[in-house]
């Protein structure tokens, strides 16, 4: 039964070492994928397009606002990348434009376990500046804004194949863009990503530090003297192996503010991105990812299906041992014989030794 069975379990070993290879080219990951807030220090690659549509809720303490954003990636050679996105602000009226361009460095194109990439922001801000002195009643000023941003990520798949975790790093000089012509702003962010065969659960954190800018009107502050404290989890689903789900939810840790013109906090928010491959080529670094999730899934199984022989044998012995210990009992009359016997077999040992103490005497 036993031989059976581990004729069965290697068949089945056989037939799932051929099915992966062939699920594993449904799977299709973006090099660039990486969390809400940071991005891999990976390019998207030459020739490849990305198009994403967010949603993004939030509750403040004075308002809520609820904020749409499309976006287009796009790989410009396979170091460089550009990002362009629009925000509609409650539906009613054109919010912030983005224009981003990074350049990584060449071993990024592969699993390594180092990664920096260095970015140029431009923020095209629909903002209102009402309070800067150069705005006149009735019309507004407009402004763009030029920061840059570093970005570095650890992937430390590549050190321990069992370890699918990623964590990032981003340094910005815009923590909020929307108040970029009111404060001088600093962003730290730290993101931890666990990736597995199809999905990734992901966790970023942050501290944003802001300086009032100096104006006709205030006289500015000498430091940064406000800071805010956020947590956001969230999770990207692949849908149909291809297309991306992303949710998270940000949440308000900490905040210290001035007593004057304070900053106004955004208790809770949460954000919704569908992300779309419109023109995809695998790059080596996912196609690796992927066959080490498929050398990790036939590891689970090996050991999965050596459990259950190695079980199928203790149930066996078990099973055996139960028997011999139902075997029927011996009746009181083949005890007994049993029981003189051993006496005569005493009985003429014990008279052989005496005899030899004799013939020794």
């Amino acid at each position: 039964m036993i031989e059976i069975r581990k004729e069965c379990c290697s068949v089945m070993v056989i037939f799932l070492m051929l099915m992966f290879p062939c699920h594993a080219q449904d799977i299709r990951r973006g090099r660039n994928e990486g969390t809400v807030n940071i991005p891999a220090s990976n390019v998207d690659g030459n020739g490849n397009i990305t198009l994403s549509a967010t949603l993004n809720g939030s509750i403040g303490k004075h308002s809520s606002m609820l904020k749409s954003k499309i976006a287009g990636k796009i790989g410009i050679a396979d170091i460089l990348q550009g990002f362009v996105s629009t925000s509609v602000v409650n539906f009613r009226k054109i919010g912030l434009t983005e224009v981003h361009g990074q350049i990584t460095l060449p071993q990024n194109d592969g699993l390594r376990f180092f990664g920096i990439a260095f970015c140029g922001d431009l923020f095209l801000s629909t903002a209102m500046d009402t309070i800067s002195g150069e705005a006149i009643s009735g019309r507004p000023d407009f402004h763009s804004y030029i920061r840059p941003s570093l970005i570095c990520d650890q992937d430390w798949i590549a050190i321990d194949k069992k370890v699918s975790l990623k964590t990032y790093q981003l340094f910005s000089m815009a923590d909020d863009a929307d108040r970029l012509f009111q404060y001088d702003q600093l962003s730290f962010k730290l993101g931890a990503e666990w990736k597995t065969y199809h999905h990734s659960y992901f966790v970023d954190a942050s501290v944003g530090m802001y300086k009032e800018k100096k104006t006709t009107a205030f006289s500015g502050d000498k430091g940064f003297k406000q800071q805010k404290v956020w947590l956001e989890p969230g999770v990207r689903l692949r849908l149909r192996n291809r297309f991306s789900f992303l949710a998270s939810m940000r949440f308000l840790l900490l905040q210290r503010v001035k007593t004057e013109r304070p900053l106004s906090p955004q208790y809770v928010s949460m954000q919704l991105t569908f992300e779309a491959p419109v023109c995809f080529r695998e790059t080596n670094t996912e196609a690796i990812r992927t066959l080490i999730f498929i050398d990790n899934a036939k590891d689970k199984e090996k050991d999965r299906i050596t459990r259950s022989i190695e079980q199928g044998k203790s149930i066996k012995t078990d099973f055996e041992t139960g028997f011999e210990d139902l075997a029927p009992e011996k009746s009181d009359i083949d005890q007994q014989k049993e029981a003189l016997r051993k006496r005569e077999e005493i009985q003429n040992k014990m008279e052989e030794i005496e005899k030899l103490l004799e013939d020794l005497e």
